[in-house]
C-alpha cells in the first residue's frame, strides 16, 4: 500500500512539473499559458494545505499572469502607435489578430498533417496576418496612403510578437518561483 502512494505521489510530481512545461509553451502559441500555470500551482498548494506553494506566492502568480496575458495585446497596439498608426487602427489590429488567431486555429487540423509545426503554426501566423492586415485596412480607410498603412500593419506585427515572448518570459518567471518553493 504504500509503495502504491509513493509512486502516485511521484506521478502526481511528474503531471505537476510537465504542466507547468505545457503552461509556457501554450504562451509561445498565443494561448493562455500563464493562466494554466497558475491553476496547477494553486491545485498543487491545495494538496499541500497551501504550504508549498505558499499562499502569498499564489497572489503574486496572479499579478504576473494578469500582466502576462495582457502584455502581448497592450504591447501589439502600441507597436501601431509607435510605427504611426492611430488608436482607433490599433483596436482594429487586435481584433483582427485575434479573428486570425481563430481562424490559424480551425485551420491547425488541417495542417496538423504535416506534422507539429503544422498544429502550432497557423494561429501563431493567423495572428500575426489578421493582425497586420486590420491595422493596414483601419490606416487605409482613414486616407493614410498605402506606404503609411504598411507601417502601421507591421508595427502591429512586431508588437505582437514582443508581447509573445514578454509573455513567454513572465510563464517562466512563474514556473522558476514555483518550482523554487517547491523543490
Amino acid at each position: 500500500m504504500a509503495v502504491a502512494l509513493s509512486v502516485l505521489a511521484y506521478i502526481g510530481i511528474v503531471v505537476f512539473v510537465l504542466v507547468l512545461i505545457v503552461g509556457v509553451l501554450a504562451t509561445l502559441l498565443g494561448l493562455p499559458g500563464t493562466v494554466l500555470i497558475l491553476v496547477d500551482a494553486f491545485i498543487y498548494s491545495a494538496i499541500h494545505g497551501f504550504a508549498q506553494p505558499p499562499w502569498w506566492l499564489l497572489v503574486i502568480l496572479l499579478g504576473i499572469s494578469v500582466v502576462a496575458e495582457t502584455s502581448d495585446n497592450i504591447l501589439s497596439m502600441a507597436g501601431v502607435k509607435k510605427f504611426g498608426g492611430s488608436t482607433k487602427t490599433s483596436l482594429w489590429a487586435l481584433g483582427g489578430g485575434v479573428a486570425g488567431a481563430i481562424i490559424g486555429g480551425l485551420l491547425s487540423p488541417l495542417f496538423g498533417l504535416l506534422g507539429p509545426l503544422g498544429v502550432i503554426l497557423p494561429p501563431i501566423a493567423g495572428a500575426l496576418i489578421g493582425g497586420y492586415f486590420a491595422g493596414y485596412y483601419c490606416e487605409r480607410r482613414q486616407g493614410k496612403s498605402p506606404p503609411d498603412a504598411r507601417q502601421a500593419g507591421w508595427g502591429a506585427v512586431v508588437g505582437r510578437l514582443a508581447g509573445g515572448l514578454m509573455k513567454a518570459l513572465l510563464a517562466s518567471i512563474m514556473v522558476a518561483l514555483i518550482l523554487w518553493t517547491v523543490l
